[in-house]
């Protein structure tokens, strides 16, 4: 399966796979579906799986992908401990959950195989009735499923295990993985440290959907935005963003620049699909004097707005990290954000001001006074767009597409010789 990977003698970033450019369609046509095994304990895999998606079908337009949920097929008990316990800890207890955090990462696996098997019986059960051309993870958990799969059921299928983050887990290295997705140099030499081959890392980058690759002028997009939400496209606009469960201290940032009294920032507050706060933040904002209620606006989960719009319209951003880290250098916003909780988010919490395209806060009050003196200071925001634009790469979706592309016609010919 690894017959078209070439072999480096160094990781490089964003060093390609293929001699064929990666914006070059392969003429290609296979009814047999790619299987992309994602996790929705937040909704950075997932967007990741649809990005990939997304992808393969603009370059096989006859090519079919089937993404699930594994949540949605382990049984109580597996569902707990991957999801439930999980997302509780990291609210509620996040010392103890860093203690676990650090202590999984060294390990071969997150869960034993005969967990995970015995837990996501219905997924294996449902990959035997499925003619497979392809294997693809987004999640480390994710990848040891997909890697048991692949060895039960005997495939001869390639699999893509696709990391979005920063760090490195050691129970990614699985030998049935045939390319391994990265998002810097450094972390591709890490996981080689520990095992996975070199010739089969590829340091492309975060998937990211294709509204973040339009070349669409921000002026458009801050007066469409502004136009849909009655907002003044000439005042200074802050979008602010907690992932999709509206994590981190959201309600308590977004009440402090309500009350602004010097710049008075317009504010966009998408809680995602957090129902309560979004509540709690309304009823803020009845509360608030006129000129208050007229620069804000809060959203839930938005469907019928593009995020990448969003992005490119504002000025600064303010969220949790995760996802909303890569998004934001795609689209050339300045980032601010709080220190997060133990896990992958630290590492790009660090980023920030190393790669210089926002700033790491650790107080509330931090936060306030590096608002303040962003919006007044054009040239730093200047200097830090620019250092997105620097590090943005945007077509690792259409790379591990073009990839696959390739990787099938390589297995066509063998076979054909064969």
């Amino acid at each position: 399966m690894s017959a078209q990977i070439k072999v480096f003698s160094e990781i490089k970033e964003h060093a390609p796979l293929s001699a064929r450019p990666v914006w070059q369609s392969a003429q290609t046509t296979d009814a047999r579906p790619v299987l992309i095994l994602t996790i929705a304990n937040g909704a950075g895999h997932t967007r990741a799986a649809q990005a990939v998606a997304e992808a393969i079908k603009r370059n096989e337009p006859a090519s079919q992908t089937i993404i699930v949920d594994v949540a949605d097929y382990m049984n109580a008990s597996a569902r707990f401990t991957h999801i439930t316990a999980y997302l509780w800890l990291v609210k509620h207890a996040p010392a103890v959950w860093e203690r676990i955090d650090r202590y999984q990462k060294r390990q071969p696996h997150t869960s034993p195989e005969w967990y995970y098997r015995r837990g996501c019986r219905r997924l294996f059960n449902h990959a035997r009735t499925l003619q497979l051309r392809a294997l693809i993870a987004t999640e480390v958990g994710c990848c040891e499923i997909a890697a048991l799969i692949k060895r039960d059921l005997e495939l001869c299928v390639p699999l893509v295990a696709v990391n979005i983050n920063y760090d490195a887990d050691r129970a990614w290295i699985q030998p049935e993985v045939d390319l391994y997705t990265v998002m810097t140099g450094e972390y591709g030499a890490t996981l080689a440290r520990q095992g996975a081959p070199t010739a089969r890392i590829a340091v492309w980058g975060a998937p990211l959907t294709a509204g973040f690759n339009d070349l669409c002028s921000t002026s458009n997009d801050r007066a469409a935005v502004c136009s849909w939400l009655e907002l003044d496209e000439h005042r200074p606009i802050i979008l602010l963003a907690g992932g999709s469960e509206g994590l981190g201290q959201l309600e308590a940032t977004f009440s402090r620049l309500l009350r602004d009294a010097d710049h008075k920032p317009q504010l966009i507050l998408l809680c995602g699909r957090n129902e309560k706060l979004k509540r709690r933040c309304e009823r803020l904002v009845r509360q608030a004097c006129d000129e208050q209620r007229k620069r804000v606006r809060v959203l839930g989960w938005i469907e019928d707005f593009p995020m990448p719009g969003l992005m490119r319209a504002a000025d600064l951003f303010i969220s949790k990290l995760g996802n909303a880290f890569d998004e934001a250098i795609a689209s050339e916003l300045p980032l601010l954000a709080l220190e997060p909780p133990p896990g992958s988010e630290r590492a790009q919490y660090e980023l920030l001001d190393k790669w210089g395209t926002g700033r790491a806060v650790r107080t509330l009050d931090e936060l306030l006074a590096t608002v303040k003196q962003l919006l007044a200071d054009e040239q730093e925001c200047a200097r830090m767009r620019a250092n997105a634009r620097a590090r943005k790469h945007t077509d690792a979706a259409s790379r591990l597409a073009c990839w696959l592309a390739d990787e099938k016609n390589a297995t066509d010919q063998l076979k054909e010789k064969q």
